[in-house]
């Protein structure tokens, strides 16, 4: 799985973490299968996906600033930025008890090791914890309230066979029936009498026990207690491989994989850039980053409108008034992407102390203003941020 945290994160801790909640997504899908309550294992996947949240909000955040010389932790003399403002910064890390507070309103361990790591990166955010971890709960009960509901039919969607083995019912093939025909012949084609022959998938040899057995071994396959070729030869040992492909069991598994993957992506995605921007919200931040340039990933599937917008300058509050954070499509990509002071001093979109130069700033956007005023940033229909 692919999931972009900073190097920080992507150690064993975190690599822990995403394991924990691979774990709890594919039980409950599992359970699902089954018929069986999942609420347990949901309730899991939302500890560990909100502490994933809050990591990828982090690594959002740590892009902003690192490398533009906010002085995030313990601020190190010897190497000043900005001495005029450092004298009255002095970020130092928070008490261990305070720590633990914190990490308490999480469960599994890989969850509170990763958030006391990201509280310890970013102590300057110390005022917004609160805040943040409950927005990361928030928006993982909301995930979770939409994956319980469409994922185990999302999937099974996606293979016919794998619905016939789930559901029991087999899909129905409907045969145009030739009136020229002799009447017995019509009669034996009638759809009635298909229905009898094909209706039910496990009519055709398989018993209760049996079906029970089968959807026994594929939610085990599913949250990985056993492999797919273990499986396989459970299913003979029972009599039931000819019913059964192990094709169908592998299909299961790597289309639970695939769709948790997209969960992971689109949210961390969403997570790292509201980061990136928020993190530039802060008064102290503003002084270091006045001003942020607007990134379009630039390929066959960006859309115009979003490419016409690559290279425009705002200050965050222009970019909040505007409504115009990122992404601001479906599946938008772009991002915001800070502009130091030094480099704006430099192109002369801001003087020394950090005032923007709207006039200059203005002709530089040029017609890409339009596309804001008109309505086409962000797509239409669409809430940005």
């Amino acid at each position: 799985m692919v999931v972009e945290i900073p190097s920080e994160a992507t150690d064993k801790t975190f690599s822990s973490l995403l394991r924990a909640g691979d774990k709890s997504f594919r039980s409950a899908i599992a359970a699902q299968m089954k018929g069986e309550p999942s609420g347990e294992y949901w309730d899991q996947w939302v500890d560990c996906m909100a502490a994933i949240l809050l990591a990828s909000w982090a690594s959002g955040a740590l892009a902003s600033t690192r490398p533009y010389g906010v002085p995030l932790a313990a601020i190190n003399a010897s190497k000043p930025t900005f001495a005029r403002y450092l004298d009255t910064l002095r970020f130092t890390p928070p008490p261990d008890k305070e720590i633990k507070e914190v990490t308490m309103q999480f469960q599994g361990e890989s969850a509170k090791e990763v958030v006391e790591r990201f509280i310890r990166l970013i102590p300057m955010t110390r005022a917004k914890w609160e805040s943040l971890i409950e927005k990361a709960f928030e928006s993982a009960q909301e995930i979770k309230n939409d994956e319980s509901a469409k994922a185990l039919d999302g999937i099974i969607q996606r293979s016919p066979n794998l619905a016939e083995l789930i559901t029991g019912k087999a899909r129905r093939r409907v045969e145009i029936v030739d009136p020229n025909l002799p009447e017995a012949v019509r009669i034996r084609r009638t759809q009635s009498v298909q229905d009898v022959a094909q209706g039910s998938f496990f009519v055709t040899g398989m018993t209760q026990s049996q079906i029970r057995e089968t959807k026994d071994i594929l939610a085990k396959v599913v949250s990985q207690e056993v492999s797919v070729s273990v499986a396989g030869k459970k299913l003979d040992s029972l009599g039931i491989g000819d019913f059964v492909e192990q094709t169908v069991l592998e299909t299961a598994t790597n289309l639970t994989a695939a769709r948790l993957e997209t969960i992971y992506r689109t949210n961390v995605n969403r997570a790292q850039s509201q980061g990136r921007l928020d993190i530039c919200r802060d008064d102290l931040v503003k002084k270091f980053i006045p001003l942020l340039r607007f990134r379009a990933t630039k390929d066959k599937r960006t859309r115009d409108s979003h490419r016409m917008m690559d290279g425009y300058i705002a200050t965050v509050e222009q970019i909040d008034s505007m409504g115009i954070a990122t992404p601001i499509g479906f599946n938008c990509r772009c991002s915001w992407s800070p502009i130091s002071i030094a480099k704006a001093v430099r192109d002369r979109l801001c003087n020394e102390d950090g005032i923007p130069d709207f006039a200059h700033i203005r002709s530089l956007n040029g017609s890409r203003q339009k596309l804001i005023d008109t309505g086409l940033v962000p797509d239409v229909g669409f809430i940005s941020g």
